[in-house]
């Protein structure tokens, strides 16, 4: 866990370094912005002078927490420099430390971005759901994005994405879980024929984006992006992180009137089982880091346990009622 009492010289001496001013940065109390699990997210008030002149500017933070979810900040700045080159609304990524010694932590900073990462209004929610429609379209070949995994056909995606979660289940887990076992190989089995290849965003949500008025400022949260397959990203939505805004059968009409893609039933049910079975996967990690104390706030362990057997159990029930259809 970042200590922001003893981050803030530190970062007031990396700025410093960093950015030309007369006589040295000073940083103001860090702001938590976000409550993330995968990362921190702090705002970074620093003021200097440059040349005499009084300079105030302000940037995002993000660090890693000690390895939360399995992921790793270098994929997702690779992929959010690519999108900014792209056009597509991202933070503009300032500077990138990968040596823990700085602040205890690998982080990056981007610029600051006005606006709001609150419950959106209507046009605002709609301006997101267009624009991750476009990223769906975006030539992610022509990119060249360096995925540590780059899928052949789309089915390989699917197999690699389950294969990626399974192993930061296996790094989290204490024992072997016969369930989620069981769920991997079902989504293996069972993956929908009409698959296509597009970038992921990973963890879309009407929380992880920065809007103000009615327009969309910048995507965030881009550390679970990968090539794969667009209804991950529409089930993620949809089936979790937008249920506060509307309940997934509105959400897949929602989508539909917006984008016109349309999500039949079986389609949603499956994309609904992988991103439980990824949220599950995803949040075995929390209990690894609780035990090992790399962040013993009693959340962790709530997060390894209680939310991600809710998940298990969410995920055998539509599983269960697959095989009863199959007469199995």
């Amino acid at each position: 866990m970042l200590n922001i009492e003893v981050a803030r010289p530190q970062l007031a001496a990396y700025l410093s370094a960093k950015l030309p001013s007369d006589d040295g940065v000073e940083v103001g109390p860090l702001e938590r912005i976000t409550i993330g699990h995968s990362r921190g997210m702090f705002r970074v008030n620093a003021s200097y002078q440059r040349e005499g002149e009084a300079v105030e500017r302000s940037f995002a933070l993000r660090v890693e927490q000690a390895g939360m979810f399995g992921t790793n900040s270098l994929d997702e700045i690779r992929t959010m420099r690519a999108m900014r080159a792209a056009g597509f609304p991202v933070a503009y990524i300032r500077f990138v430390e990968f040596d823990p010694s700085v602040i205890g932590t690998p982080f990056f900073m981007m610029d600051w971005v006005e606006g709001s990462s609150g419950p959106p209004n209507e046009a605002a929610l709609r301006d997101y759901v267009t624009k991750l429609h476009e990223l769906h379209q975006i030539d992610w070949r022509a990119k060249e994005i360096p995925f540590a995994r780059i899928p052949a056909i789309p089915l390989d995606a699917v197999h690699q994405q389950v294969d990626r979660w399974m192993e930061v289940h296996r790094w989290g887990r204490v024992l072997p879980e016969p369930l989620l076992e069981e769920a991997a190989t079902w989504l293996k089995r069972n993956a929908p024929d009409d698959l296509q290849l597009t970038l992921v965003h990973g963890d879309p949500g009407p929380l992880n984006f920065i809007h103000e008025g009615d327009h969309v400022q910048a995507f965030t949260d881009w550390e679970f992006s990968h090539i794969g397959e667009p209804n991950e990203d529409w089930l993620f939505l949809g089936g979790m992180r937008g249920r506060g805004v509307m309940e997934p059968p509105q959400w897949r009409e929602y989508i539909a009137g917006v984008t016109g893609h349309v999500i039949t039933k079986e389609t949603w049910a499956y994309w609904d089982v992988f991103n439980q079975f990824k949220g599950a996967c995803a949040n075995t990690s929390a209990l690894r880091i609780f035990i090992t104390g790399a962040n013993p706030a009693p959340n962790m362990a709530a997060i390894g346990t209680a939310l991600k057997l809710s998940m298990v159990q969410h995920l055998s029930t539509i599983i269960g009622m697959s095989y009863a259809q199959e007469g199995e």
